[in-house]
């Protein structure tokens, strides 16, 4: 099972460093390519900064996985199966999932909303499903593959609420400041249209941080045991 687990983290790992090493190549002389370098450059993209979150994750794992832990107990746990375990379940695992079905979802309705058929020359099918496919099921494989301590209370929502209105502050300031919108989905819209639309998109953020630890706990069992653990408790 831990061979497994390394091969897949290593696997998903390659294939997001790959994927960002193709993606930050600007589109020469496509009419892309003015906009790929504009205001922030491919970190106005969520799916870009999630990319990166999801890659940094993955290399924590594999990283784990020769030098860290994988105890059920709190007290037994290295800094870095601590790290692994925040970050999945905090933000790597709803922001995957949000990511993948809000652009699917998006493409399905009207592809020119969120990715123009125009990006098909320079902007692979392969790497399409590296940006928008691998962050959701990466992160399902990871909650079916590895056992997790998730965190109780409201405090578990707050990981997800802090990034969600830092990158709604930062393609607001890029509207403001550079003319434009991140995505054409928000230039056929009106700002009451706008508003409602942003502000339905944090419902399945937080909805995805809800429904993390109980699928969890249907393939693993109860985590209390783990949980009731931290004081370093035996076995």
């Amino acid at each position: 099972m831990e061979i497994f687990q390394t091969l897949l983290h290593s696997a998903i790992f390659a294939g997001y460093v790959y994927g960002l090493y193709y993606d930050v190549k600007p589109p020469q002389g496509s009419e892309y390519e003015s906009a790929f370098w504009a205001m922030g450059g491919r970190f106005k993209y969520l799916t870009f900064l999630d990319a990166l979150l999801q890659c940094g994750f993955f290399g924590l794992c594999v990283l784990n996985d020769f030098i860290g832990s994988e105890s059920p107990v709190y007290a037994r746990r290295s800094l870095l199966q601590r790290l692994r375990d925040w970050l999945f379940t905090s933000l790597v695992l709803p922001m995957g999932v949000f990511v993948s079905c809000i652009f699917w979802a998006l493409y399905a309705v009207d592809r020119e909303l969120i990715f123009p058929a125009s990006l098909d020359s320079w902007f692979p099918g392969w790497l399409n499903h590296i940006m928008h496919t691998l962050p959701a099921v990466g992160a399902i494989a990871e909650l079916y593959s590895v056992c997790h301590c998730f965190q109780k209370g409201m405090k578990m929502y707050y990981p997800i609420l802090v990034a969600y209105f830092l990158y709604l502050s930062w393609i607001c300031y890029i509207a403001y400041a550079a003319g434009f919108w991140v995505y054409p989905v928000f230039e056929v819209l009106d700002m009451k249209g706008r508003t409602i639309f942003l502000a339905a998109l944090l419902l399945p953020n937080l909805l995805f941080v809800h429904l993390g630890p109980r699928l969890h706990n249907m393939i693993w069992g109860s985590s209390t045991k783990m949980q009731g653990k931290r004081k370093g408790k035996k076995e």
